[in-house]
């Protein structure tokens, strides 16, 4: 009966994944040591759906155990796939009005061995860090210089050749999205938040980042709650968002309300210790 709570409450997760705010923020000192600070919530409306089906397997055997995205051991386990060196250093829940979820500190002592996943605010912390990994590497010197390399897909496989003197076969081109289907779009990612950033201990001296504030770049940051302005051509790009390259999805990403992508395969920050 364990492994079915698991599995049921695993296919939940996985199917509603649109109803998680996940906010990651990676600080970075002088020396290459830091922090990976991560808030991961799920919507209270899920929670409850979560437990009523527990609920239902269990029948007459009582209430169940009430769903607790907050899971140490776990989380514990989840620093282990982040690099070399990585350990959990705290937790707790969280919560907020329509959300409840924990918020986790993990410590590295140097970044050059921290592997992120761009899909890393995964609700029990046990997703592989190999998924999308977000490297990094730094130097120290009077000035540091550290190095944000975002994930690539695989381009060495090509398409088909296609024969001289012969047209080239259309693109495909998917069916425009009904207006209930739109809707569904909506509704599903509405409350979907994801923030990844990287914040030094210092003041910046020059960064190619696309979007800086202060000490912090950004790299990702969803916030689809902005999606009641989008347009009905913007929600239907958020759709093939859902699959393809992240190249892909950069592209798609660029004048949709709410969602904002760092557009370098490369982010580089200079700083120097100090006041940021």
């Amino acid at each position: 009966m364990k492994l079915l709570r698991l599995f049921v409450t695993g296919c939940m997760l996985f199917l509603l994944a649109g109803c998680f705010q996940v906010t990651t923020v990676v600080r970075v000192n002088p020396d290459g040591s830091g922090t990976v600070e991560e808030r991961v919530l799920l919507s209270k409306k899920i929670v409850a759906q979560i437990e009523e089906i527990v609920r239902s397997f269990d029948g007459d055997k009582g209430k169940g155990k009430p769903f607790d995205l907050f899971q140490p051991d776990q989380l514990k386990e989840h620093a282990r796939s982040m690099g070399k060196g990585v350990t959990y250093r705290a937790g707790e829940k969280a919560e907020t009005p329509d959300y409840s979820g924990y918020t986790v500190t993990y410590a590295f002592r140097d970044i050059n061995t921290l592997k992120l996943s761009q899909q890393s605010g995964t609700p029990t912390g046990n997703n592989e860090a190999k998924s999308l990994p977000l490297n990094f590497r730094f130097k120290k010197g009077p000035t540091a210089t550290l190095t944000i390399l975002q994930p690539k897909t695989d381009t060495s496989k090509t398409a088909p050749a296609v024969p001289d003197g012969e047209p080239a076969p259309p693109a495909d081109i998917p069916p425009r999205m009904s207006n209930e289907k739109t809707k569904e779009l909506m509704e599903m990612f509405m409350g979907m938040k994801f923030a990844l950033a990287v914040e030094v201990n210092g003041t910046i001296l020059s960064t190619n980042a696309t979007h800086r504030d202060g000490n912090r770049v950004t790299i990702v940051d969803f916030d689809l709650g902005k999606l009641g302005n989008a347009t009905p051509d913007e929600l239907e790009k958020l759709g093939l968002m859902k699959s393809g390259s992240l190249e892909d999805a950069m592209e798609l990403a660029k004048n949709i309300p709410g969602v904002m992508f760092d557009l370098n395969e490369k982010v580089t920050v200079v700083f120097e210790k100090g006041k940021p």
